[in-house]
This record gives structure tokens, C-alpha cells and sequence, in this order.
């Protein structure tokens, strides 16, 4: 944090400096000086983002090196994403999504520290392919962020947890993490928990024999490409009437 702060006051003074010794050694042009002012707005506000987005606590590790597993999501790797924040959108960070404790942590570029985001700050970011947002008080589950699945009228979603466990053993203290996912359907303004796919056919009664018979035609063992396929099926089934 030390070293961003000195690198934008340092560069502020520059470019201050500069407009001083250019107003000394001749009367300022009227369009230069406009673009310029430009420039510096747009400087300025360009240090107000950065300050907001790696303004958060440090990111401390909790986890036993000897441990089973990983917290993230996906991978346990930075992965380049996208995260609107604070109102604004940055794309190209590093970010991990911590499934354990449910925070965004960023790693600066060139810095060895990590810092966690502000999770009420956090309006949506897609990462690994996946875009996940926050939901609001009516949130049907604990997690921080949900899975977006499917968009649109009717949205599917997924909420995924890990835990981490530690156990003795004869000579040492490891740790395991495992993971859970939940689905929900969100209708008409509700979120409904999603075990198997005949609770997505029931709550779609004008269309369960059509989904009912592509459930019989299509055996996806994977659930939640189960889910994410029959979704769709019943997106195209409401537009097709």
C-alpha cells in the first residue's frame, strides 16, 4: 500500500510541476491548456479508482501448508477477471474467490501482499469464465456472491461453499477442505432451492410434459449441466409461445 500511495502523490507532483514551470516561461495556449486540464481530470479520477479498489485490509493465509485441497474457486491460481467495485469496473485484475470465507482477494500487480475487497462493495466480477454477483437481503442462501448459470427471465444460480476441517494424526496436524454447491431458480421474483431436475419441472406446470420428455431424451449425468440445459430448454419453450 506504501508504495502505490508514494507512486500516485509522486506523480501528481510531477504533473503539477510541469503545469507550473510551462505557466513561467510562456502565456499558456488556450486549447493546450484545456486539453491539459482534461488530461488531469481524467488522471485524478483514474487515482481515485485505484485508491478505492486496493483501499481493503490485507488478505492473511489461514490455511496449513499440509492441507488437502484448495479454498478457491476454480483454481487455486490468480486468474485474470473483471469486477465492477465501489461503482466501478476494472477488468484485468488478479483476483481468487475464496469459497471458505466468501472475499475477493486481489493481488497488486508486482506486490507480494494480497487484499481482500470490501464483499458490500462488490457489485458483480467474472472470473474463470463464470460471472457471479451479489444478490441482495432476499438472498436465498449464506453465500457472498452467486454463480449465474443461466440469465434472463428466469435465472439459474449456484451458491458454492467449501469448508475447511483440520484433524490430528499420529505426527502432525492437517488440514482438508471439501467442497458443496446449491442451486436455486429465480421466478417471478423468488429464489427456489433446486435438488433435482423434476423441481424445475414443477414449477413450470404449462410446460411439464415437454420438459418431462426432454428430460427422458437427454441423461446428462452432471447436474449442474443437468440444470443449466433444462433451464434453457424451458427459456426457449416460453419464447416459442
Amino acid at each position: 500500500m506504501k508504495r502505490l500511495v508514494l507512486f500516485v502523490v509522486g506523480s501528481i507532483s510531477l504533473v503539477s510541476f510541469g503545469h507550473q514551470a510551462r505557466a513561467q516561461r510562456a502565456p499558456a495556449d488556450t486549447s493546450a491548456s484545456v486539453a491539459a486540464g482534461g488530461l488531469q481530470r481524467q488522471y485524478n479520477q483514474l487515482v481515485r479508482n485505484a485508491w478505492s479498489l486496493y483501499n481493503g485490509p490485507e488478505y492473511i493465509d489461514y490455511v496449513r501448508s499440509n492441507t488437502n485441497g484448495h479454498r478457491f474457486f476454480g483454481t487455486k491460481d490468480e486468474q485474470l477477471a473483471t469486477v465492477t467495485y465501489a461503482g466501478t469496473t476494472y477488468a484485468n485484475v488478479l483476483l481468487r474467490y475464496d469459497l471458505i470465507r466468501g472475499q475477493l482477494v486481489l493481488k497488486p500487480y508486482q506486490d507480494d501482499f494480497q487484499i481482500q475487497l470490501v464483499n458490500e462493495l462488490v457489485e458483480r466480477f467474472s472470473i474463470g469464465g463464470h460471472t457471479f454477483v451479489r444478490l441482495g437481503a432476499d438472498a436465498p442462501g449464506r453465500a457472498a456472491f452467486y454463480d449465474v448459470l443461466v440469465d434472463g427471465p428466469v435465472q439459474a444460480l449456484a451458491a458454492h461453499y467449501k469448508k475447511y476441517t483440520e484433524h490430528t494424526t499420529v505426527t502432525t496436524i492437517e488440514g482438508e477442505i471439501t467442497a458443496t454447491t446449491t442451486y436455486y431458480l429465480h421466478k417471478d421474483g423468488q429464489y427456489y432451492p433446486i435438488k433435482k431436475p423434476k423441481d424445475v419441472v414443477r414449477l413450470f406446470p404449462e410446460h411439464r410434459a415437454a420438459l418431462r420428455s426432454y428430460l427422458q431424451k437427454n441423461n446428462e449425468p452432471e447436474p449442474e449441466q443437468a440444470f443449466i440445459a433444462l433451464v434453457r430448454y424451458q427459456a426457449e419453450l416460453a419464447a416459442a409461445h
